[in-house]
């Protein structure tokens, strides 16, 4: 119908390529395949071809109702810590000819970001990749004393600034940890599910 995918997992496309005719269809089902995620869309811009979602606190295997881990490995990580989903979704005019690596007469190239700057993707007319780029964001609290016999004894220490007025700081924040390829597969396989229907 649309696309192509390239892929090289089981799990779903590294990125997915389509035609500008179909760019308003797949645009809406990236928006719903990550509303389907649990990432609710903050930022929609078809003329630049982003889509931007809150981030998604990630399920564990004690919380069945969030977000399903996309690997074993990351509910064990979810459980332990707790962790979070940033994504955002990227629409890039191919500005160059798409070739095929099995003859070897024309390379797979990407996109011509240089010259695809302050393009409307709406009145664009050619092919386009969407690719999603998903990273693992974990939560950190800074000032925890650990008791060494019991966690009932834990306290926290109340961080001031040097100078006056001293109001609280706050002293939790997020840092991101590494980036979620199976879970961005997981999204172009939504993506192009959603395009099937």
């Amino acid at each position: 119908m649309f696309c192509a995918g390239c892929s090289s997992s089981v799990l779903g496309p590294d990125v997915i390529v389509l035609d500008s005719q179909n760019y308003t269809a797949v645009f809406d089902a990236a928006v719903a395949a990550a509303s389907n995620d649990g990432m609710k869309p903050v930022l929609l811009d078809r003329r630049g071809g982003v889509i931007a979602p809150d981030p998604a606190v990630a399920g564990s295997f004690l919380e069945p109702w969030k977000p399903k881990p996309s690997t074993a490995r990351q509910g064990l990580e979810n459980t332990l810590a707790m962790q979070r989903r940033t994504a955002r979704f990227e629409f890039v005019p191919l500005l160059r000819p798409v070739g095929v690596l099995d003859d070897g007469s024309a390379p797979l190239v990407g996109p011509d970001l240089l010259s695809s700057t302050g393009l409307d993707l709406t009145t664009y007319s050619g092919p386009m990749e969407l690719r999603v780029w998903v990273y693992v964001d974990r939560h950190y609290q800074q000032g925890i004393r650990r008791g060494t016999w019991s966690l009932r004894q834990e306290t926290r220490t109340t961080v001031l600034p040097a100078e006056e007025p001293w109001e609280q700081v706050s002293n939790a924040f997020w840092a991101p940890i590494t980036r979620d390829v199976a879970r961005e597969r997981d999204l172009l396989a939504s993506v192009e599910s959603q395009l099937a229907q």
